[in-house]
């Protein structure tokens, strides 16, 4: 065990990495599979974390194992084959990679913790089996691929192994063939992407990593090419430019990680793509469905009720106001949405400037109808009525022969309304009506609408139910009215549907309905009931067509404007947008009042809430709450919903990746660097030895470093483009709902600009590092002290 400690000590630097590298995969993993888990998505969003790694592994492995070729070759000449000298090189890549996997899982659980008590409602567990079994792969396929780029160091010939130097190689058919593989999958994973119709597959999850892995191989060979074709221009064009083209030709310190820092930074453009578009969408969205800084529940109050709410707390029209919405996903003609078009422009103003539903809220102020609904209050209901004589030649010859000629009888009228509190109620008076026309009134209590209610319909039948003695039984009600309003103040109509329902439902032979059934004359009402059944009378609102605006596919039958209780009315369609307010891109929108007019309690479905402005007084917030006993919500808020709903987590869960990624390139990177500083500083040394200063060498540097730096720049911008373009689509971002907006997942400028500009900033600072030269560790002595060695 000594001896294993120290060989790890003296290649602590590759054992390190290979602990952090370890770390960052499994701790990254485990906390973007949790989350996932906990957000309802895709377990797979972990995977480009997990190919990036897989790639940065190999490297590691293959720096421990040159590290230990001359062991390797003195145990081959001490006849150490087989199991023992697998075992002897793999001890310390184990213990390397246990030590990581626990401090990723350590890292995970808290980060898991951290990550869903921030964006989620409820905290997940810090560990759950899925995870644990997650970070075993991970531990068993990581030591996998350092055994396998070991394996390469030991079939390498005795000489090679006992080599003091070592010199680039030329890339294999394996390595040729899986780059070229790597291109290939991103092609498919575009493809895929694409014509993807549901939840993406692995492949498509792994296209931002495959695509940024195929830009990051094409720039290695752009680089690498053109440095070849350049190098015989650079002789005469300086010293320092003629060596940086020799090194980009053939090293492979800085050039190689380069894969890895663009493949990371696709990644990071893709996730902040991702995240932009969640959060505009969210934001626009919310705008949509919310229109003001504040919202309040009112649905126990009904449509009518919030619009009296209104009404009571903000008399003047200026702050509040109510509005109604039935989203009705699965038959998108009946989506509709109410509100208070009166009110609309002083209380929501110029909200929607700069949305989707703009033009569509400029044009609400047209939905006023002149609709309007019947409401009263009072807790009698009075009503007074008399006979009308019917002429003779609409008498009736009874069975006996005798003609029945006037219209006395028992007779009930029935007033329907809707209260304060949404619910149907009614209130009946029975009363006995004279045949010579004597007028007879009578009063019932009416305690529903002691504090007001909307009037809804009326029903007038004979009480007795007696065909042959009542024929002609015509009434005439001279008042019915509900406190200090009389109710035939406004015009009446039978319900001609009712009525020829009621007809078809019985076998008379020779009968025929009396004509007219209804006058509205200005001594009152005139109805001729029908033998047996009740007559119900609407509000006459013949020529109030219900103005819409509309979005969408309205269905075959088109736009049909429904009222609050989602009835049909007569429509008229004032235009058509692309984006409502409160809707999206389907549905209709109409003026609450009018479509109160005639109409019962509003549906249940619906959702009512009352809208609060910018400088809605505090006391004003206050008792709308009180009376809907309800808090406010503010437009954060719902934004936040919205994410919630509609799965905005999921672009939390591939942030979370991609953060990890970029650990893991920097990590390759800062790795590539230490492997070969000292492989430089010996280069360095022996140009001093040939007359070349340590300032040609330095500028050979910055000019290599600046090259890197200008192909990871473009490599990532471009990559980024071709991810966000390609992919973007094919990710589970959002599951938009069938009305909502569309989520924008167009390239945009700072999200391709920000990863490029912190790949590029990595880079100079740490490539930066590989080409510093100081005198002190580049003097020509160095060579001496190693060939000493």
């Amino acid at each position: 065990m000594s001896r294993v400690l120290r060989g790890a000590w003296s290649r602590r630097g590759a054992l390190t990495t290979l602990v952090l590298m370890t770390l960052v995969v499994v701790g990254g993993s485990v906390t973007v599979l949790q989350l996932a888990d906990a957000a309802g998505t895709s377990r797979w969003l972990t995977a480009p974390l997990l190919l990036l790694g897989a790639v940065a592994v190999p490297s590691i492995g293959a720096e421990l194992a040159v590290a230990r070729r001359e062991e390797i070759g003195l145990a081959r000449l001490r006849g150490i084959h087989g199991a023992r000298l697998w075992r002897f090189l793999l001890v310390e890549p184990l213990l390397a990679i246990v030590l990581g996997t626990l401090l990723g899982l350590a890292v995970g659980a808290a980060g898991t913790v951290v990550a869903t008590r921030t964006w989620l409602a409820e905290t997940a567990p810090a560990l759950e089996r899925p995870a644990l079994l997650a970070a075993v792969g991970i531990a068993g396929a990581g030591l996998a691929i350092v055994g396998l780029s070991a394996a390469a160091a030991l079939r390498e010939p005795l000489a090679v192994q006992v080599s003091t130097r070592r010199r680039p190689r030329r890339a294999t058919t394996l390595a040729v063939f899986l780059s070229v593989l790597v291109i290939v999958g991103a092609a498919v994973a575009a493809y895929r992407s694409r014509a993807a119709d549901g939840d993406p597959d692995l492949v498509v999850l792994l296209g931002p990593a495959l695509v940024g892995l195929a830009l990051g191989q094409v720039a290695i060979w752009v680089v690498r090419i053109a440095a070849r074709g350049l190098t015989p221009a650079t002789e005469r064009r300086g010293l320092g430019a003629f060596l940086a083209a020799r090194r980009l030709a053939r090293a492979d310190d800085l050039v190689t990680p380069v894969r890895l820092v663009v493949a990371a930074a696709v990644v990071g453009t893709l996730a902040l793509s991702g995240a932009v578009a969640v959060s505009g969408w969210t934001r626009d969205q919310a705008a949509v469905e919310v229109p003001g800084q504040r919202t309040i529940d009112a649905t126990e109050l009904g449509a009518m009720g919030a619009v009296d709410l209104t009404e009571q707390a903000d008399p003047e029209g200026t702050h509040l106001l109510a509005t109604a919405i039935v989203r009705n996903e699965t038959r998108l003609g009946e989506r509709r949405a109410y509100v208070d078009a009166g009110r609309w422009d002083a209380v929501v103003g110029d909200f929607y400037d700069g949305s989707p539903a703009r033009a569509a809220s400029d044009a609400v102020g047209r939905l006023g109808g002149g609709a309007a609904p019947f409401q009263v209050a009072g807790d009698r209901l009075t009503v007074t009525a008399s006979g009308v004589e019917v002429p003779p030649a609409k008498a009736f010859i009874g069975p006996g022969g005798q003609e029945v000629r006037s219209g006395g009888g028992r007779a009930e009228v029935v007033l329907n309304f809707v209260t304060e509190q949404n619910t149907s109620g009614s209130a009946s008076v029975q009363l006995r009506v004279a045949a010579d026309g004597t007028a007879v009134s009578r009063r019932v209590r009416v305690p529903d609408c002691a504090e007001g209610c909307t009037v809804t319909s009326l029903q007038v039948g004979r009480d007795d139910q007696s065909f042959f003695d009542r024929r002609d039984f015509v009434v005439l009600l001279e008042g019915v009215a509900v406190g200090d309003t009389d109710v035939l103040d406004r015009a009446w109509v039978p319900d001609l549907a009712s009525v020829a329902g009621s007809l078809d439902n019985r076998f008379i032979p020779g009968y025929e309905a009396p004509d007219p059934l209804v006058v509205n004359r200005t001594d009152g009402l005139q109805v001729a009931m029908l033998p047996d059944a009740a007559i119900e009378l609407r509000l006459d609102m013949a020529g109030d067509a219900v103005p819409l605006l509309i979005a969408g596919d309205a269905g075959e039958g088109g736009p049909q404007a429904l009222d609050l209780a989602g009835d049909d009315r007569a429509t008229e369609v004032v235009g058509v947008a692309r984006s409502l307010p409160l809707l999206g891109t389907a549905g209709s929108l109409a003026d609450i009042r009018t479509a109160a007019a005639g109409s019962g309690p509003t549906v249940p479905s619906a959702e009512v809430q009352v809208v609060a402005g910018d400088s809605t007084p505090q006391a004003v917030l206050d008792q709308v709450a009180e009376a809907t006993g309800a808090t406010w919500r503010t437009r954060e808020s719902v934004q936040q919903s919205l994410g919630d709903r509609f799965g905005g987590d999921q672009s939390v869960a591939y942030a979370l990746t991609a953060l990890a990624c970029a650990l893991v390139a920097l990590l390759a990177l800062g790795a590539g660097v230490a492997r070969h500083l000292r492989d430089y500083r010996r280069d360095v040394a022996s140009l001093r030895v040939l007359g070349i200063s340590t300032g040609t060498a330095r500028r050979a540097g910055r000019t290599e470093l600046a090259s890197l730096t200008v192909l990871v720049l473009v490599a990532v911008v471009a990559g980024g483009w071709l991810a966000v373009t390609l992919l973007l689509d094919g990710l589970p971002l959002l599951s938009v709902p069938v009305a909502g907006l569309a989520l924008d997942t167009a390239p945009h400028l700072w999200p391709l600009a920000v990863p490029a500009v912190v790949a590029a900033a990595a880079m100079v600072v740490v490539g930066g590092r590989a080409r510093a030269v100081r005198a002190t560790t580049t003097r020509p002595s160095l060579l001496r002290e190693e060939e000493g060695r």
